[in-house]
């Protein structure tokens, strides 16, 4: 695979990461040194750096001095990472709720509620739209730790997020999940706008546990494989 030279470990991260996130590569599944450096063509120091990358983001963990595993995530780790987003997610909406230009936070909610719900009017997408929904669904959470003004919060958040979106990726291809996840939008939208940040933070916290159990559904067929 040719990769450009200057940037070899950010490549190998990205590309990694990618794979690890839309489950090209699954969960549990072991990446050797020797195995990565035969698919990038490329010593292992380069390989090192984008491995301790994804270790840090614990999208991986070390099994030996010669590779890694992706995580294993089991059900008591999920209720616990979709519980802990909840509540940083909730938080991040109170917090957001101080900040001074109200008008530029309901404007960006506004916007991308635009666009999901636009995409949403056709009865199948595309592998591209279903992937550009995804994107900016997820992005409904962030607009709110764009505006939070607690920059310890949001790299809280962006740890986590990365484990939620391999399952996210799954269940957001559903039309049906699609729609779902469409209206716990809408709700926390609509109770932000009428300046009810207690029961927009409260539908956050419902929002994802509602998103919970469509994981739970991708980690039993994962189980079933």
């Amino acid at each position: 695979m040719d990769l450009n030279k200057t940037t070899l470990s950010g490549q190998i991260y990205d590309i990694l990461r990618q794979d690890i996130l839309t489950q090209r590569i699954r969960l549990g599944e072991k990446l050797t040194l020797k195995h990565l450096q035969e698919r990038f063509g490329v010593s292992s120091t380069p390989i090192r750096e984008a491995l301790t990358r994804l270790a840090e983001e614990e999208l991986v963990v070390s099994y030996s001095n010669i590779g890694v595993n992706v995580i294993s995530i089991g059900e008591q780790d999920l209720k616990e990472l979709y519980e802990f987003m909840g509540d940083l997610d909730a938080m991040a909406i109170l917090y957001t709720s101080h900040y001074p230009d109200q008008e530029k936070v309901q404007k960006a909610l506004a916007e991308n509620i635009h666009y999901t719900e636009k995409v949403l009017e056709t009865e199948s997408l595309t592998e591209e739209e279903i992937r550009t929904w995804t994107g900016y669904s997820d992005h409904f959470h962030l607009i709110f730790y764009d505006y939070c003004a607690n920059s310890r919060l949001a790299r809280a958040a962006g740890k986590q997020r990365s484990q939620l979106t391999i399952f996210s990726n799954m269940y957001e291809a559903s039309l049906q999940h699609q729609r779902e996840i469409e209206r716990g939008h809408l709700k926390i939208y609509g109770a932000y706008l009428q300046k009810d940040y207690q029961l927009a933070a409260s539908l956050m916290k419902e929002h994802l546990n509602t998103s919970l159990s469509y994981a739970m559904e991708y980690l039993f067929q994962c189980h079933c494989l």
